[in-house]
Parts: C-alpha cells; sequence; structure tokens
C-alpha cells in the first residue's frame, strides 16, 4: 500500500500507473491518497499492517512508531537529515564547489540529503566562500521543468516560511546574511526563495542545530581536521556527510570518525542502490536501498522437520 505524502500525491499516481503498464498484477501495489493525520494514522495502526515504511521529518516517525505499537510492526524510517559539508585545505577546491553547489540548491535544498551546513577550513574560506556566492548568485530560477532551471520553487508556502523564518532568526542571533535572504523580485509563479548564504555562524544557532530542509546554508569556520569532525557529529541527526580532502589520514578518519549513515568523500549524491540508505540518531531506524534494505521487508522463519522413519530424541522423558 502507498500513502504518498499530501503535498505530492500525483507523481505516486503516475508511478503506480506505470507498475500497472509493465504488467504487475492489480492489487499487488496499491494507492491512497490523503492527509498522514487521517490515512497514514489509520493505516499505521491497522491490524493487517505488517511493515510500515516512511521517508518524513523525525516529527512523524515519532507519530508512526506511537500508532504501530500496538501491533509491534516492523518500521524502516527515514526521517530529519542536517548533512554537513567539509572542506579542507587541501581539496581540489574547484570540484568542491560544485559539489558543494549541487549538495545545497538540488531539488530547491528539498533532499533529506541536501548540504545543511558548511564547514571551512579557516586557510581557505574566505577563497573558497566567496566563489561559492557567485556560483550560488548565478543560479537560475524558474519552471522547475525546464531544461534552463537551476532552481525550481518550494513544494509549499508553508515550507518557504520556515525557511523564512530561520533566515530571520538566524540574524537575530548574531549571523549575517551575505546572499539572498528573501524571495525574488520578479518571481515566476511558485513558492520560490533566492538561494540564501549566512555567514558569522555559532555552532549553538537554530539553523545549525534544526533541519532547513530549503536553499539555505549557514557557513562556519573550523582550524583543525578533529575539530569538523567533532562539529559535524555535534548533531541530532545523522543520515549524510560529505568531505573534501586529498589527504588519506583524513579521508580514513573521516570513514571512521563520522557518526552518520552515509558519508559522500570527495563527491555528493544521491546514493546508489547498492549502498544502505540508512541514519544514525534522529535520522531515523532500519536501511532503505541494498540487500540490507531488503531484507527488512522480508520476515525470517525457521522451520523443524524430521524426515526420519524412526524418529528419535534421546533427551525426551524416558516414558512409555
Amino acid at each position: 500500500m502507498v500513502k504518498p505524502s499530501s503535498n505530492t500525491p500525483l507523481s505516486a499516481i503516475e508511478i503506480v500507473k506505470l507498475v500497472e503498464q509493465a504488467g504487475v498484477p492489480k492489487g499487488v501495489v496499491n494507492l491512497v491518497t490523503g492527509s498522514g493525520l487521517d490515512v497514514g494514522d489509520e493505516l499505521c495502526g491497522s491490524k493487517a499492517t505488517g511493515l510500515v515504511t516512511m521517508t518524513g521529518s523525525a516529527d512523524a516517525g515519532r507519530k508512526i512508531m506511537q500508532r504501530a505499537s500496538n501491533q509491534l510492526g516492523k518500521l524502516i524510517l527515514e526521517l530529519g537529515g542536517k548533512a554537513p559539508f567539509i572542506v579542507w585545505r587541501d581539496a581540489d577546491l574547484e570540484w568542491a564547489l560544485k559539489c558543494a553547489t549541487w549538495a545545497r540548491f538540488w531539488n530547491c535544498g528539498q533532499t533529506c540529503i541536501s548540504s545543511e551546513r558548511m564547514y571551512l577550513d579557516g586557510n581557505i574560506k574566505e577563497k573558497f566562500l566567496s566563489h561559492f556566492v557567485k556560483m550560488a548568485k548565478a543560479l537560475r530560477m524558474g519552471d522547475p521543468l525546464a531544461v534552463s532551471t537551476d532552481l525550481g520553487p518550494m513544494i509549499s508556502s508553508a515550507e518557504r516560511g520556515t525557511s523564512e523564518r530561520f533566515i530571520e532568526l538566524a540574524e537575530r542571533q548574531g549571523s549575517k546574511v551575505i546572499l539572498g535572504g528573501g524571495r525574488p523580485s520578479e518571481p515566476p509563479k511558485g513558492w520560490y526563495l533566492e538561494p540564501t548564504v549566512i555567514d558569522n555562524v555559532s555552532q549553538g544557532a537554530d539553523i545549525v542545530q534544526k533541519e532547513i530542509f530549503g536553499p539555505v546554508v549557514p557557513v562556519l569556520e573550523v582550524e583543525t581536521f578533529d575539530e569538523a569532525i567533532d562539529l559535524a557529529n555535534d548533531s541530532e541527526y545523522g543520515l549524510a556527510s560529505y568531505v573534501f580532502t586529498k589527504d588519506n589520514v583524513n579521508v580514513m578518519k573521516a570513514v571512521h570518525m563520522i557518526k552518520f549513515g552515509e558519508t559522500y568523500i570527495n563527491q555528493v549524491g544521491p546514493e546508489q542502490l547498492q549502498g544502505a540508505h540508512t541514519g544514525f540518531r534522529m535520522s531515523g531506524v532500519g536501511a532503505e536501498g541494498s540487500k540490507y534494505g531488503l531484507e527488512l521487508y522480508t520476515q525470517l522463519k525457521t522451520c523443524y522437520i524430521d524426515w526420519n522413519d524412526k524418529p528419535d530424541l534421546p533427551y525426551l522423558f524416558p516414558y512409555s
């Protein structure tokens, strides 16, 4: 049973149509639309539901766990993310710039593995940040279906409002908006928000600790690679992370010390089918993709069968 987000039902409907066109018998894959509060709640609490898999917020994940607890159903929850993007002094900066722009502004920042906070080596911060701002400023806003568009609209007015409140709060907490921060002067039809870069940010600021899910990125300076890893791990989320460095020692340090379900080193996503898409901490439970994700859709069962003509178990009670 597929229950899409209330904001995006049409794409799911078209996918189910394609499933039927591919020859899958009707009734194998079903779809129902509606709000999570009504339809989703009913599905999660049904005795017929053996597994619930959901991509969404941590709050939604908590509610699903509570609703499904009566049946002790299996859960796969891919929840919030706050991906750190670390750029060290020895990285290929030109490549890192391209990747940083993509990782933050892909799909207008509305993906769970988007770069949500950037940690720059103090030795290269000024140079890197100035080029990053130029690249972000050059992004072309427009119709998301047009080939020429780099940055489309946000999914709803409410989501845009959330990003705008994060920007306002960051300024009140002492941060500085160095690019964007508002709506385009001549916006196309839709919920558009300018690509926004924020500097002079502290690790404890809300914009560093809370998931934004929009085209907004805070930038922080670090002095050591260990500090970058410590600050990256200082988050209630642990879904995706990015590290750019040519130092093999730092690469392996990141592999072992960064506490995130996915770590992209000198590259960006999206994730590959053979890789387990999973998260630490408040980023969820279980996994999607790979053999590990597929196994979660199965139920283990063990059968003991004795085919002997004269069965015998020596530990049975010796009564005739």
